[in-house]
């Protein structure tokens, strides 16, 4: 299961999306939320305002973000530090920038007495975008050689593990590679179900929306209707939530490593 996206994610995700964010000091969360809804429609039921005032908070105290004053208002944005969580959080944003053709492949050999560091090695490879060639051997397109080298001396595995960065392959399609290693077959299969579904929701509240919209012209109580459509903008917010977190959890992979269909996975998060 790919991650759930936590308060914390979403406000950073937001400050990375849109930039500055104005900012009431009385009540600088509904500024927030409102934000988020702007980028993606609606705001997930379980991040209350109550755990975004907490996460503003930490991210004052952690670095991640900072205030500034900018035509007589005030705005929240996202430090250097901030910037870096991001990107280190969240490997598919790195996708913005140009890719360099490069690969980086992790090799490591630690005896199964470290089991426990072994593991946390694998993990920490998945969540930076990571594909598993062999048990012991990963790969990834993206330049993210300092994240590993700061992450492998932190874990004293320095003498055990390897890491080397290739230009290019000299015999064999490096899709069919990526199609295998991050099994782009299901994630094809995944994603066609999600927009389908939104699309079918789309479908249904624009001829609800009509109906309602014909009621009160006609002065005819709609009140079915309107349940009935609350009902589909509400699975529809589930859906595109789905949606989100789908591509926070995509693999981290350039677009030209990917198959058309799978190559609009990147407006979700423009």
């Amino acid at each position: 299961m790919g991650k759930l996206l936590r308060g914390r994610d979403i406000f950073l995700l937001t400050l990375a999306g849109i930039g500055d964010i104005a900012q009431e000091v009385k009540d600088p969360l509904q500024i927030v939320g409102k934000s988020y809804e702007a980028m993606y429609g609606f705001i997930p039921k379980r991040y209350k305002r109550s755990n975004f005032s907490q996460t503003v908070n930490r991210s004052f105290k952690t670095g991640d973000i900072e205030k500034i004053v900018k035509n007589d208002g005030i705005y929240l944005r996202l430090t250097s530090t901030g910037k870096k969580r991001v990107y280190r959080d969240f490997p598919i944003l790195n996708l913005t920038r140009t890719w360099n053709k490069h690969w980086l492949i992790v090799v490591f050999d630690i005896s199964e007495k470290s089991k426990s560091v072994r593991d946390s090695l694998r993990r920490k490879l998945k969540s930076l975008g990571f594909g598993m060639l062999q048990k012991s051997v990963w790969i990834s397109p993206l330049s993210i050689g300092q994240d590993m080298r700061e992450f492998i001396s932190s874990i004293g595995l320095s003498e055990h593990v390897f890491v080397m960065e290739i230009s290019g392959f000299v015999l064999g399609d490096p899709k069919q590679l990526v199609r295998s290693i991050w099994n782009l077959d299901k994630l094809e299969e995944d994603y066609s179900s999600l927009k389908t579904k939104i699309d079918h929701f789309n479908q249904l509240i624009e001829n609800e929306s009509d109906r309602v919209k014909k009621n009160e012209a006609n002065k005819v109580k709609d009140s079915k209707n309107r349940i009935y459509l609350n009902e589909l903008l509400k699975k529809k917010r589930e859906a595109m939530g789905n949606n989100l977190e789908f591509a926070v959890n995509f693999p981290a992979l350039p677009s030209e490593l990917l198959p058309k269909s799978l190559q609009n996975i990147f407006s979700i998060l423009s």
